[in-house]
């Protein structure tokens, strides 16, 4: 298995990698390595490796070209111009020494030997070094600014000319990071022969087949499965470019074809994947979905945080009678965690919970800001990541489940998201913002409420309506079977049987 980041917090990778090794398969996870280095551990029977990403040169962007010649006097690094900038501090301090003649001299020792240019030319030499100086600071920090700029001119005119030039081929000049993936894992696979490469999300589709291809031409049979996670074309980053995305689109585009099979995280999300890329047949879907919570099976049951809390309503410090709502996931803008927030002003005996990526950082110093300011700091709890294999028994005190994801980018309308089922699997119910899959599959089951996407007011109202009947919201989870439809355990055996049907040729 191949995945784009640290595995730390992927529980989909993580959950994938244990549950084939229990299957009886060889599980080998490469994964990128965190900022203390590379490393390796098991998840299960499973197999890590962490590999640091190596480096290729830098390629010369049209825009870093046309900065060169706007800004010709520019260092080359903003730290090259920030140390010139403090010589300036330096050389006026030799100026004032030495201006001060023998007059400010002791007397207690000879003068020392020390050639110098006289002070007027010292002076002259000095205002002309730190004019200079400032001058070509001036332009390094303009010219850092202009490389900034990620989707302008100077990208349009690259995207259109590189596609045109080169077609699905064009992302090795639009975007080469996942070269860099490639040079980094490529060893790791070849020393491990396998016999299917599973590659987790869109950056892992190049490297897969491109080992698969190398093991083919020296008379292995090596099978691929695609996992994708998002629709390439649908992806949103507030700080990316149109020519990043084309580059990534490009990519998927140019290697889906070597691949044996493509898994998909939601049914809507296989029917667009069929469609975009002609795929002979729909990808099976395999729902982002957590281990069932079995009372009195819980193999991870005497986990708790450092703090020694067991449970999410024993973490924030409340008894069972204060309301508690719950979130957990990445803490950005586009999940909208400060609708939650906002929400509570019009909720003032609720609390709100949040498991999160990151407890630092500006937006998370929003969400507190903004706590302040409506008079509900003391009801938001803010707490990291819990293990994905102990996150359902540590949801399950909480009242309700709340996923605010904001309406409008494709795949936040596409998602079925981990937490929707963690949630499920927690019996809580779920209040969801109006994005179209999930807002469907609530009001299709019936355990929650819709409220309008970054409304917070509306939120308070779907969260008001779930807590004043919530017997009638936790009902459909006592339907026969249900629970166990929306479990890992269920989803795990979908890949049992693709991996069994892609190497049924080596029994």
């Amino acid at each position: 298995m191949l995945v784009d980041n640290t595995i730390d917090g992927d529980s989909r990778v993580q959950k994938s990698a244990r549950s084939m090794a229990e299957a009886g398969w060889e599980v080998h996870l490469i994964g990128r390595a965190p900022k203390s280095g590379a490393d390796t551990y098991e998840i299960g029977d499973a197999q890590i490796h962490r590999l640091p990403l190596k480096r290729l040169p830098s390629r010369k962007t049209l825009r870093r070209r046309a900065a060169k010649l706007r800004y010709p006097l520019a260092y080359q690094s903003k730290d090259k111009a920030f140390l010139k900038s403090r010589m300036i501090k330096v050389n006026w301090a030799e100026l004032e020494l030495r201006s001060t003649g023998d007059a400010a001299r002791t007397g207690i020792a000879r003068k020392p030997r020390t050639p110098q240019l006289p002070l007027l030319a010292q002076r002259v030499t000095g205002k002309l070094r730190r004019t200079t100086i400032t001058a070509r600071a001036r332009q390094t920090r303009a010219a850092a600014s202009f490389w900034g700029e990620r989707d302008g001119v100077f990208e349009e005119i690259e995207r259109r000319f590189w596609g045109t030039a080169m077609g699905d081929r064009a992302w090795r000049r639009l975007d080469p990071l996942p070269l860099r993936y490639e040079l980094s894992y490529r060893d790791k696979i070849e020393e491990l022969k396998p016999d299917l490469i599973h590659a987790h999300d869109f950056r892992m589709i190049g490297v897969a087949a491109r080992a698969a291809v190398r093991a083919r031409r020296a008379g292995r049979d090596v099978r691929v499965i695609y996992d994708a996670h998002e629709f390439v074309p649908g992806l949103a980053h507030h700080n990316r470019s149109k020519k990043w995305l084309a580059s990534q689109v490009a990519y998927e585009r140019e290697h889906i074809g070597y691949v044996d099979a493509v898994v998909t995280v939601s049914p809507a999300l296989a029917e667009m994947l069929e469609e975009s890329h002609g795929l002979s047949e729909r990808p099976i879907v395999t729902l982002n979905a957590p281990p069932k919570l079995v009372p009195g099976e819980d193999g991870a049951s005497d986990w708790t945080t450092p703090e020694g809390a067991r449970d999410v309503r024993e973490a924030c410090g409340l008894g069972p009678d204060t309301p508690l709502a719950v979130y957990c996931g990445g803490a950005a803008p586009q999940r909208c965690l400060h609708t939650i927030v906002e929400s509570l002003e019009f909720l003032p005996d609720v609390h709100a919970a949040f498991m999160i990526n990151n407890l630092d950082g500006e937006y998370v110093a929003s969400l507190r800001e903004l706590a302040d300011r409506i008079g509900a700091a003391d009801r938001i709890h803010l707490m990291p990541y819990v293990p994905y294999d102990v996150l359902v028994r540590f949801l399950s005190t909480a009242d309700v489940g709340i996923h605010p994801l904001r309406k409008g980018p494709v795949n936040h309308e596409v998602a079925l998201s981990t937490k929707f089922f963690e949630f499920m699997q927690a019996r809580l119910p779920v209040v969801v913002s109006d994005v179209k899959a999930m807002s469907d599959e609530v009001r299709r089951v019936g355990n929650g409420e819709v409220f309008r996407s970054e409304d917070g007011k509306d939120l308070a109202r779907a969260v008001g309506a779930v807590l004043s009947d919530r017997e009638r919201y936790t009902a459909p989870y006592d339907r026969p079977g249900m629970l166990d439809e929306w479990s890992w355990e269920a989803q795990a055996e979908k890949y049992v049987g693709l991996y069994e049907r892609l190497l049924k040729h080596l029994d």
